[in-house]
């Protein structure tokens, strides 16, 4: 074990022993020097440090989620309609935007940082009663552990549980038996590690199922879904499929108090939802709501008492931060950050109106397709000002790196009276643009997770 990270333990360990508070800020300033001391572990590791724990996955029903893109939405659907049909129910995701407790919710509510901390601190010691020189937990696994522990010591009747990256090789697959699994839409992202075909990530994605475990699956691409109906029937396990044909009128509406909704309609295996309601300003929502849709129906198969009030609820109280989130009026903050993401982002923008400009901020990590997504926003020619700034991330593209593309990409497609501006910090970015903004004007932000919450933390 690295001398610099025991010596963190040490310290942090003794201080809890000795009664002293410790804060959520200093259990995070502990993971974040973690990956500068460890690598990815096998499944096999992964089991063997829950078995030391007790085995406490074997205790929680859990529904598993993986996919490119709606993972955390459709998690949190399905949160918010199990809450409202009386069960108790755990939510594990990633990344948080803020606060790091984000991750972990019970009843569509955060932990609080004194129930963070508590199990942090447990978990450590854990781990540190396991074998600390041969196996250091990574961030990721870590806080899948710090989960185990929590949906332990706190019981949900359900947890649902989203894939880290990928699915075959992620951490949260060390969870033997779930209930369900659930494989949202799957399209090109981190290529580096799953590989540079459809069919190569859907395959890490179906890594998940598990054998005669139901699986609900998004039917966008033809050789994904083939690739998991492979998968699914190599292993007995049922497949449902949602089609973006099986929904109708989505519409982007708004009520007389000027709150704005999704409607749409959505014909499942079992039964038709007319007028179904979300709180947002994301068409592309709809889909997501089909897929939590259709794993509920699956739920109540295995005998979940979920009616369709239930589901009318749940879906229309649900929310999803950093996700087409109105953060204040006409400030619209999204987390799309690969190009299909940035594509429904474009959908949902199309449809908002707005009296003055479309001014967008943007930024965005270097292991994305960030030269076609630039070429997708510059080509939708719908904003009349672009910011575009350096993330704080070491991963975020470089101010230079970001003016040549976005340069180039206007100069190809004969795009003028469009003006960009380019920024080190998403601080002055952030002030910059709200300081142009003039009545009527509509703010938009994409590009990365990670700069809704650095808007988040300015805002």
């Amino acid at each position: 074990m690295n001398e610099i990270l025991q010596k963190s333990v040490t310290e942090l360990l003794e201080r809890a022993d000795n009664g002293a508070r410790i804060t959520m800020g200093e259990c995070e300033a502990f993971l974040n020097q973690i990956p500068g001391f460890t690598d990815k572990h096998t499944l096999d590791d992964i089991r063997a440090f829950l078995e030391f724990m007790g085995s406490p996955e074997q205790n929680i029903r859990i529904i598993h989620v993986a996919g490119t893109n709606g993972k955390g939405s459709v998690c949190s659907y399905l949160s918010s309609v199990l809450v409202k049909a009386d069960y108790s129910v755990g939510m594990f995701t990633s990344p948080h935007l803020v606060n790091i407790n984000e991750r972990f919710c019970i009843d569509g509510k955060n932990v609080s940082e004194g129930v963070f901390v508590e199990v942090f601190i447990e978990t450590l010691k854990r781990v540190m009663e396991y074998d600390p020189e041969s196996y250091f937990p990574t961030y990721f696994e870590f806080l899948f552990f710090v989960a185990m522990i929590l949906y332990d010591v706190y019981p949900v009747d359900y947890l649902i549980l989203e894939t880290g990256l990928g699915g075959r090789l992620d951490a949260t697959n060390a969870v033997a038996h779930p209930v369900l699994t659930l494989i949202t839409e799957i399209g090109y992202d981190h290529m580096q590690y799953l590989g540079t075909t459809i069919e190569d990530i859907a395959a890490e994605k179906a890594g998940i199922i598990k054998a005669g475990v139901p699986v609900v699956l998004f039917d966008k691409r033809k050789e994904s879904t083939e690739v998991v109906k492979k998968r699914a029937l190599e292993l007995d396990s049922r497949v449902v499929e949602v089609k973006y044909s099986d929904l109708e009128n989505v519409t982007l509406c708004e009520d007389d108090n000027g709150n704005k909704f999704v409607a749409f309609s959505y014909n499942s295996l079992y039964d038709k939802y007319a007028d179904l309601r979300l709180s947002t300003n994301a068409l592309y929502q709809a889909e997501n709501a089909a897929v939590a849709i259709a794993g509920l129906e699956v739920l109540r198969d295995c005998g979940a008492k979920v009616s369709q009030t239930d589901i009318r609820e749940g879906l229309l109280s649900a929310r999803w931060s950093g996700r087409m989130e109105e953060m204040r009026p006409g400030v619209f903050v999204d987390g799309a950050h690969n190009l299909d993401g940035i594509k429904a982002f474009l959908s949902s923008t199309a449809e908002i109106n707005c009296e003055g400009r479309k001014m967008l901020l943007f930024g965005i990590v270097e292991d994305k397709q960030y030269k076609d997504i630039v070429t997708e926003i510059l080509k939708s020619r719908q904003f009349d000002a672009i910011y575009v700034t350096v993330l704080e991330t070491h991963r975020s593209v470089s101010k230079s790196d970001l003016k040549v593309v976005f340069e180039d990409s206007r100069e190809e497609l004969g795009i003028v009276g469009v003006p960009i501006k380019y920024y080190s910090n998403v601080r002055d970015a952030v002030t910059d643009i709200i300081t142009s903004r003039k009545s009527g004007d509509c703010i938009f932000a994409a590009g990365s997770l990670y700069l809704v919450g650095e808007i988040k933390k300015v805002i």
